[in-house]
């Protein structure tokens, strides 16, 4: 075999082996891009058909709240229909009712029962963190308290850096100030995690879900914690009954007539 074979031969080769690794190379991209795009709907995924499937939710749960290092225990009877409107009445001792609150999309309205007043406003998270003292919109207490992510999940997106077994990290900006995160299941897309963060990167709102069940064949959690570290406040919702989907009379309460409430401007 003389040397200019020898020499076609070793071109063949390099030519051959550069091929090889440039298919390698090409589909371990392709396999990459694949898995990120399997997992990028997953939460959405899943946010989308619990809006469809989950028509009323109706909570009786015990509460367990701690403001500014002072804890007490109370009882909460939530009723939200679909994402449009919601009603809570919370009772202490003996089930007397000392607060409750009607919030839609346009309106809210808090009646303190214990000091026999009530005030109005747009439910802005800025107008009902004033009377409730939980950084929540009405949009955020529609959503999140049916372990749903706020406003519109198709515009989380995936934390592709974010590496974990079992679960997945999904990420959004709102105009440049505030971060939400939310941490799902890798298999199914239910959240077990959300958090606010400033642009500060101080957090905001926290919330925890733990112990999903099924029931009527939606996974609904039976612990929420929630944790406003700005304002020191953490509260445990503990559920005691929950009923889906049942039908519900109109959420809103009649003030009593010596009351005229106080409108938030």
């Amino acid at each position: 075999m003389n040397l200019q074979v020898l020499i076609m031969k070793s071109h063949t080769h390099r030519e051959n082996l550069g091929k090889t690794l440039f298919i390698a190379i090409l589909h371990l991209s392709l396999l990459s891009i694949t898995y990120a795009n399997g997992y990028e709907s997953v939460m959405s995924d899943q946010a989308l058909l619990r809006k469809e499937k989950l028509q009323s939710v109706e909570l009786e749960a015990g509460l367990s709240v701690t403001i500014q290092g002072e804890t007490n225990s109370a009882d909460c009877i939530l009723k939200i229909g679909g994402r449009d409107s919601l009603s809570m009445e919370i009772s202490g001792p003996f089930g007397i009712s000392v607060a409750r609150l009607f919030a839609d999309k346009q309106y809210f309205l808090f009646h303190d029962m214990l000091q026999g007043r009530a005030i109005e406003g747009i439910p802005s998270q800025e107008q009902l963190s004033e009377v409730t003292f939980m950084p929540l919109s009405f949009d955020d207490y529609a959503s999140l308290l049916r372990a749903e992510p706020p406003g519109d999940p198709l515009t989380f997106t995936l934390v592709d850096t974010f590496k974990d077994s079992t679960k997945l990290l999904y990420k959004r900006s709102i105009s440049g100030k505030t971060m939400e995160f939310i941490l799902c299941s890798k298999e199914n897309g239910i959240i077990k995690e959300y958090q606010r963060k400033n642009q500060d990167g101080t957090i905001e709102l926290a919330m925890i879900y733990d112990g999903y069940t099924l029931i009527d064949g939606i996974a609904m959690p039976s612990t929420v914690t929630l944790s406003a570290p700005i304002r020191g406040l953490q509260m445990t919702v503990s559920a005691e009954k929950i009923t889906l989907n049942g039908l519900l009379p109109s959420l809103r309460f009649q003030l009593p007539s010596s009351i005229t409430p106080l409108r938030m401007e």
